[in-house]
């Protein structure tokens, strides 16, 4: 995890600078102090079952690292996660607050996106028994990543990666800007 968010920030970087190089820049903002985001998601679980997350952000400030704008805020995030390893019924569920950070790229028409990183502690457990049974919740880092592609100035297709403690999902959903 710790490789995936250090290859984004240090990828942001690197496009800034070629960015402030060539005098144009592909950054662009999406979110503004004030905005409320909507997500909402569906994937696969692991390689062995489906899942499905919501969640809330509230967009709080904004700043530049060179000509890199970014905007921060809290977000609150749930999934569940139903795995079908072995047949097993049961449920694996997470819950966090995070901080998150966005930056957003325009690459022309119909190319923009919105990219976030959020990053946390979780309450996480499970209804199966591979957790121990003296301790049904959990608490665990969590994280959720994505990228938003523009459809329209409220719709955002988003594809994200989440995680909470010892669950981690993928998904495909939608990003609104409320």
């Amino acid at each position: 995890m710790k490789k995936i968010v250090v290859g984004l920030v240090l990828a942001l970087l690197l496009v800034g600078a070629m960015t402030a190089s060539a005098e144009s820049s592909v950054f662009a903002v999406y979110n503004k102090p004030g905005h409320l985001n909507a997500y909402g998601s569906v994937g696969f679980y692991g390689f062995w079952g489906l899942e499905a997350t919501v969640g809330a952000e509230m967009i709080i400030g904004k700043f530049d690292l060179g000509p890199v704008p970014l905007q921060w805020g809290v977000m609150a995030r749930g999934l569940l996660a139903f795995p079908f390893f072995l047949g097993s019924g049961w449920l694996d569920w997470g819950a966090a607050p995070l901080v998150s950070l966005h930056t957003g790229f325009n690459f022309g028409k119909s190319l923009e996106f919105d990219v976030y990183i959020a990053l946390g502690l979780g309450l996480y457990g499970t209804t199966g028994t591979y957790y121990s049974t003296w301790n049904p919740i959990n608490v665990g880092f969590a994280s959720f990543d994505g990228v938003a592609w523009k459809l329209s100035d409220k719709w955002f297709l988003l594809g994200e990666y989440g995680y909470v403690g010892s669950t981690a999902v993928y998904g495909i959903g939608v990003e609104m800007k409320l």
